[in-house]
C-alpha cells in the first residue's frame, strides 16, 4: 500500500550552503489494512515523512510509492486523484469556524465536484459513524476538543479514502478523549478496512492501536517491526526511553539497596497468555520462594496483555532460586536479574 525506498529529504538552511537533513535513507513498507505508527521526538522528521505520502513534500532522493505509483513522478491531475484517496487528520482539527458540523463535511465534497445529494448522504453516514449526527447543526466553538477531532475524522472519511494519515491527532487531547479517538480509529480500520499511517510522540497511541512501528531519531529509522517485539525487547536507548524500560521500574536505587547483598532482585516481563499465568503463586508452591513485589505495571499492546514486575525472590537456597529462574523462562516470561 505504502512504500518508502531509500528516501531522504534535505531542506536549505538559513545560512548559505547550510542544509538540514530531515529524513535520511528511510525504507519501510505499510501493508494494506494495517495501522502503522512512526514514533519520534519533536524534530525527528515525522511530519516530513508523512507529508511525502500525499505529495505535500517531495523526497530529495529515493521513492515514495503509494498503490504502486511513485508519488513524486505523478502529473498534477494524477496527484490530485491520489490525494482524493488519502484522508488526513491533524492536531489542530482545521475546521471552518463559520460553518456548522454538517457544512464542514459537505462543503469540501461539493468543492471536489460531488453532487449535493451524494455529499449530503455521505455527511450523514460518516457523522453517524463518529457518533456526532446529533451535533450536525452545532458550530466548532460549541464542541469539545474530542468532538472537533471526530468532525475532522468524519470529514476525512467522507472522501472515502483508502488511506488515512494522522498527524499527531491526539496530542492536544486529554487521556480520556484520546482513548475515545483511538477507539474510533480502531473501529474505522476494522470496519472500513482503511489503512492508517500515523505519527506521534505518545507511546500510549502506539501501544493502543498500532500493528507495527518505526522509531525515528534525527531522520533515521533506528528500530522497526511488530509493536510487541519492538517495545518489549528494545535495542536502542531512544526506544527504551519511549517504552519506559528501566530495570528498576522507576524505584529509586537507594530504596533497593537492602536487596543488593543477596542479588535476587529480578525484572519480569509478561506478554500475551503468560500475563494471565499465576506465576508468583507457583513459585511459592514449587520452590518455597516468597516473592516480594516492589513495583509493577499492566497494560495492552493493541490486543496483547503486557505487564512488568520488579520482584525480590526471597529464599536462602540459591539452588532453588536458580531453578525458579529457569522455571520462569520456561513459562515464556522474560526475566532479568537487576543489579542495584
Amino acid at each position: 500500500m505504502i512504500e518508502f525506498k531509500n528516501v531522504s529529504k534535505t531542506f536549505a538552511g538559513q545560512q548559505k550552503n547550510k542544509h538540514v537533513k530531515a529524513v535520511e535513507n528511510v525504507s519501510l513498507n505499510v501493508a494494506d489494512g494495517e495501522i502503522y505508527g512512526v514514533m519520534g521526538y519533536s524534530g525527528a522528521g515525522k511530519s516530513t515523512l508523512i507529508r511525502m505520502i500525499n505529495g505535500l513534500e517531495k523526497p530529495s532522493s529515493g521513492q515514495v510509492i503509494v498503490n504502486g505509483e511513485s508519488v513524486a513522478d505523478l502529473s498534477k491531475p494524477d496527484l490530485l486523484k491520489l490525494r482524493r484517496k488519502i484522508g488526513m487528520i491533524f492536531q489542530s482539527y482545521n475546521l471552518l469556524v463559520t460553518a456548522n458540523v454538517f457544512q464542514n463535511i459537505v462543503l469540501p465534497l461539493t468543492l471536489e465536484g460531488i453532487d449535493k445529494t451524494e455529499a449530503t448522504q455521505r455527511a450523514e453516514k460518516y457523522l453517524k459513524i463518529v457518533d456526532l449526527w446529533e451535533k450536525r447543526d452545532s458550530f466548532p466553538a460549541q464542541l469539545s476538543g474530542g468532538q472537533r477531532q471526530r468532525v475532522a475524522v468524519a470529514r476525512a472519511l467522507a472522501h472515502e479514502p483508502k488511506i488515512l494519515l494522522s498527524d499527531e491527532a491526539t496530542s492536544a487531547l486529554d487521556p480520556e478523549t484520546t482513548e475515545s479517538i483511538l477507539s474510533l480509529l480502531l473501529k474505522i480500520n476494522q470496519e472500513l478496512g482503511i489503512t492508517i499511517f500515523l505519527i506521534t510522540h505518545e507511546m500510549e497511541v502506539i501501544q493502543r492501536i498500532c500493528d507495527r512501528v518505526a522509531v525515528l531519531d534525527q531522520g533515521v529509522i533506528v528500530e522497526e517491526g511488530n509493536v510487541v517485539d519492538v517495545f518489549t525487547k528494545p535495542q536502542q536507548e531512544i526506544t527504551k526511553r519511549f517504552a519506559g524500560v528501566s530495570d528498576t521500574l522507576g524505584v529509586p536505587r537507594d530504596i533497593l539497596a537492602p536487596y543488593q547483598e543477596t542479588k535476587q532482585l529480578v525484572s519480569l516481563q509478561f506478554v500475551g497468555d503468560s500475563a494471565n499465568n499465576p506465576l508468583l503463586s507457583q513459585l511459592q508452591e514449587k520452590f518455597k520462594i516468597t516473592p516480594d513485589i516492589l513495583a509493577g505495571s499492566m497494560g495492552y499492546m493493541k490486543r496483547e496483555p503486557y505487564g512488568r514486575l520488579l520482584v525480590y525472590l526471597k529464599t536462602d537456597d540459591r539452588s532453588q532460586y536458580e531453578a525458579a529462574l529457569q522455571y520462569i523462562r520456561d513459562q515464556n516470561v522474560h526475566v532479568e536479574e537487576v543489579e542495584v
